[in-house]
């Protein structure tokens, strides 16, 4: 087994989906942009964030970038001292699974409870890709699968690269093209793409997903999917539900960064908008990152608190449902 790297307790934040999320600081909170169902941070979630959280020393940054569905064990990227490392940490134990030098970065990772697929590049302006596949039962050297950021479930990873839809047998090891497109999602037994602002499928497609017009950003926990329709709206549909259901939207005007990046995990939305929102898919509220300088993100079975020097996690099974808008 590889070096356990004993790390002190961190727990923190932030969010990379496969389609190469954008890893900004957030430095600010930009205004309240919701025009749908929109409550108050819950005073419940603050306690279970306060719960597990960490105060990052000046000079370092600590991230959680993933989570199993029981959020008891969690991926964490640390950059302090010209090094960037990322690390399982599972009941106290740590193993390390990549380390990278000095402008060199770790993004995109995804993790299905047992296999963690993640991107390097060499420096933010060089979008040389090269992305990983680790299994967390062998602890042995990551494996290189493919250039671009992926999605993984029940050991088999996703990705588009010069549109073709690549899926990957982790056990395996073998790769194979499903078709032609971008932004693949795992969907119950299937893999789902866009193509020309369409849905598809190798199989065939649920009639409620061919009525659907996604825009380009998509992501799934394997019962959910979620995508952006326009800039201004996030939808969703579940195999139970006989249509697609408008989740959250935004002003229009003025206009600046649409809906991106979102992220789902059971009946948790994340995504963001200059800054960061959560929507519960029970009531349609969604909470908006209020206070200053950080957003809330889901990861896995977490929901991780990103920016300034407190980072946090809690377990998504641990919060409160939000409660509906009233009319």
């Amino acid at each position: 087994m590889r070096t356990l790297i004993a790390l002190a307790a961190i727990t923190v934040i932030s969010g990379c989906a496969a389609a190469m999320q954008d890893d900004r600081t957030p430095d600010y909170t930009a205004p309240n942009k919701l025009v749908s169902c929109s409550v108050g941070l819950p005073q419940s979630w603050k306690d279970e964030l306060a719960r597990n959280q960490t105060r990052a020393g000046s000079h370092e940054r600590v991230t959680i970038v993933g989570a199993n569905e029981n959020a008891d064990a969690t991926l964490v990227r640390t950059t302090r001292n010209h090094t960037t490392e990322l690390v399982l940490r599972d009941n106290q134990k740590r193993q390390q699974v990549m380390a990278v030098q000095d402008e060199a970065q770790i993004s995109g990772v995804e993790f299905d409870g047992r296999w963690v697929t993640f991107t390097t590049t060499p420096n933010p302006e060089n979008h040389t890709a090269a992305t990983y596949a680790w299994d967390s039962r062998n602890d042995g050297a990551p494996v290189r699968i493919g250039s671009s950021s992926a999605v993984v479930r029940n050991g088999k990873a996703a990705w588009s690269e010069d549109k073709s839809v690549h899926v990957y047998d982790l056990a395996k090891k073998k790769d194979k093209v499903v078709g032609q497109g971008t932004a693949p999602a795992f969907f119950g037994d299937a893999v789902i793409w866009l193509q020309d602002g369409k849905f598809r499928s190798e199989t065939a497609l649920p009639e409620p997903l061919q009525q659907a017009r996604p825009s380009g950003h998509v992501a799934s926990d394997g019962r959910t999917l979620v995508w952006t329709q326009g800039d201004d709206t996030l939808h969703g549909w579940r195999a139970d539900w006989t249509a697609p259901r408008l989740l959250a939207g935004i002003k229009t005007v003025p206009k600046t960064e649409g809906i991106v990046f979102p992220r789902v995990s059971g009946d948790f939305v994340s995504w963001r908008s200059e800054s960061g929102y959560v929507t519960d898919i029970r009531s349609g509220a969604t909470v908006h990152s209020s206070e200053a300088g950080y957003w809330l993100e889901v990861h896995g079975g977490a929901l991780t608190r990103e920016g300034g020097q407190v980072a946090a996690s809690a377990a998504l099974s641990a919060l409160s449902p939000l409660p509906q808008c009233r009319t």
